[in-house]
């Protein structure tokens, strides 16, 4: 159960970030 807990939370970390990133670039990119 904790491994997968695990995996899912570093998954969700993953896409948070990229979306993040994706986010502040688009922002940059208009101004």
């Amino acid at each position: 159960i904790l491994a997968s807990l695990s995996v899912l939370i570093a998954t969700i970390n993953i896409v948070g970030g990229f979306l993040v990133t994706r986010r502040m670039l688009a922002m940059f990119q208009k101004s």
